[in-house]
């Protein structure tokens, strides 16, 4: 038989590439079904996507080559592998197939496996609607898991959590199973992302809909960004409902600005279509765009809003920081208290400064296997580069910098207030210190990104917080073999979501979705000019 002679050259990963690539393994920490992907692959290409059922015994010449072939599957994961593999949505018939061989064998499937089975429930649920029959065999599914386990793992909650949402009547029951989950972890994206979107897409009613919200601002302020999915299940519940497309599309776009989230370019494209879709008068219109110079939109020759916060917005994010500095001093927290009050006192005495630069940030930003006397040299050029503009400059750095070229600290001493910390203590606290001490026009210098800031001062202020570090914050690019340096200038105009005069709201967009996007301060690429009707 064919298909049998494919799976005995399956199982020969023993040799050739197979043992290359078990070698290259020998040092990692074991993981479930971690097999070379290029053979799974061919598993599912050439058996698995052109049958809807197999014979027992193909299906016994499966285990055997898998566990027999691969290092890291065994008798006891083999089961939940096979079911990884054939996972597609259309696989549905063939992964309750490999459930049934296993009871006719006498197995029942464990935890894990039948974990798998409800994913592909979910997947094919995703491509098509599910009987009842297939509902039901989901509500048994979850019934013998939570029957089994009084309490589930992380896990385990998810694989229910995807099986429950495939139900029409029955998905509230894993709200309950997403609660269990934060016992022991955050709940992951895809349990949340799950959940929200089954929210927007399922019936009517206000209470589902504020659900989906409530989960979404609980994913964001876990840093968890919601999937594709959950963002097209409102559009397409819009689309159905356009009376409220004008208030949850504004909520919407107001959710993306507060967190500063950039959607995917198929979310983008799906809010165009759904522009295009609505009949005049047109609720909404919506144009792919360029940023022009100085952040000019070239659908609506608008500008974009510029990044500066207001001045009472200034005083709130300067109070706050302040406050944990003078009453807490929590931010200094591998700092002494003399320390600490020798520096507030030294900022007090010399400020206001135009700009704040750290001194060791700058000095190894180009590198950190270079001498002393180079070190030294980068950090007056930078000086020289504020000074040259007449600019008051103040240096932070830690004491073992006295021992670098004594021309170039001279430079710099003489250039510029110059504070020395212990080597222990951390450079970004002053910095952030100094620099909000100074006023709202004052700049700082720094290739640190400030995450752990940015979060401390809580969700409120954390989007002035960042908005105030795109306005002021310099850092340095390059230096060139002449000695120049090349400069980073802080980008004026905003480059989240937000909204201008009219109704119009400029809205980022990136290829593809990623849970890690960058931090960074860079223009995005793509940019939809959204008009929004009230």
């Amino acid at each position: 038989m064919n298909n049998l002679r494919l799976l005995r050259h399956l199982q020969h990963v023993r040799n050739g590439e197979g043992l290359r690539w078990m070698a290259s393994q020998h040092k990692r920490r074991p993981q479930l079904g971690q097999v070379p992907p290029d053979r799974l692959e061919q598993l599912r290409s050439d058996l698995f996507e052109r049958r809807q059922e197999l014979a027992g015994d193909e299906w016994l010449e499966v285990r055997r080559s898998l566990v027999d072939g691969h290092k890291h599957i065994n008798a006891h994961n083999v089961d939940a592998v096979i079911l990884g593999v054939c996972s597609g949505p259309r696989q549905l018939a063939l992964a309750k197939n490999y459930v049934e061989f296993l009871r006719s064998q006498g197995t029942e499937p464990n935890a894990a496996t039948l974990g798998r089975l409800l994913r592909v429930y979910n997947a094919a649920y995703h491509e098509r609607p599910l009987s009842a029959t297939e509902e039901a065999e989901i509500l048994q599914i979850c019934a013998t898991l939570q029957a089994n386990h009084e309490t589930l793992d992380a896990s385990s909650c998810e694989h229910l959590i995807h099986g429950l949402v495939a139900t029409n009547d029955n998905w509230q029951r894993a709200l309950p199973l997403l609660e269990m989950m934060k016992v022991t972890s955050t709940p992951s994206v895809a349990a949340y992302s799950a959940l929200a979107g089954k929210a927007f897409s399922a019936g009517e009613k206000q209470e589902q809909l504020e659900l989906a919200w409530r989960l979404l601002e609980e994913m964001a302020l876990s840093h968890k960004l919601p999937r594709c999915e959950v963002y097209l299940a409102l559009l397409d519940r819009l689309a159905k409902q356009p009376g409220q497309l004008s208030s949850q599309l504004r909520r919407l776009l107001q959710f993306l600005e507060r967190h500063e989230i950039l959607v995917s370019q198929r979310v983008a494209e799906r809010l165009r279509d759904l522009a295009q879709q609505l009949a005049p008068p047109r609720i909404l219109e919506a144009k792919v765009t360029q940023l022009g110079a100085l952040g000019k939109c070239q659908a609506c020759q608008q500008h974009l809003q510029p990044v500066a916060i207001s001045d009472e917005q200034f005083r709130q994010l300067s109070e706050c920081f302040l406050e944990r500095v003078l009453i807490r001093r929590d931010v200094f927290q591998r700092s002494s208290p003399e320390e600490v009050a020798r520096f507030k006192k030294y900022v007090e005495r010399t400020a206001p400064y135009d700009c704040v630069i750290d001194g060791l940030n700058v000095a190894y930003s180009t590198g950190t296997k270079k001498s002393p006397q180079q070190l030294a040299k980068l950090v007056a050029t930078v000086v020289r580069h504020f000074r040259e503009q007449d600019k008051r400059v103040l240096v932070l750095g830690r004491e073992h910098m006295r021992n670098w070229s004594k021309q170039a600290m001279h430079y710099v001493q003489n250039n510029a207030s110059l504070f020395l910390t212990n080597n222990l203590s951390q450079d970004d606290p002053f910095l952030l210190y100094a620099t909000l001490r100074s006023g709202q026009e004052t700049d700082f210098f720094s290739r640190d990104l400030m995450r752990s800031h940015a979060f401390h001062v809580g969700p409120e202020l954390k989007p002035i917080f960042r908005r105030w570090q795109q306005e002021h914050q310099f850092s340095l690019v390059t230096q060139t073999q002449s000695g120049q340096i090349i400069v980073k200038e802080p980008i004026r105009h905003r480059l989240c979501a937000h909204e201008i005069a009219g109704g119009t709201w400029h809205v980022p967009y990136c290829e593809a979705y990623t849970q890690h996007p960058s931090d960074s301060f860079e223009v995005p690429a793509h940019w939809l000019c959204l008009k929004l009707t009230p």
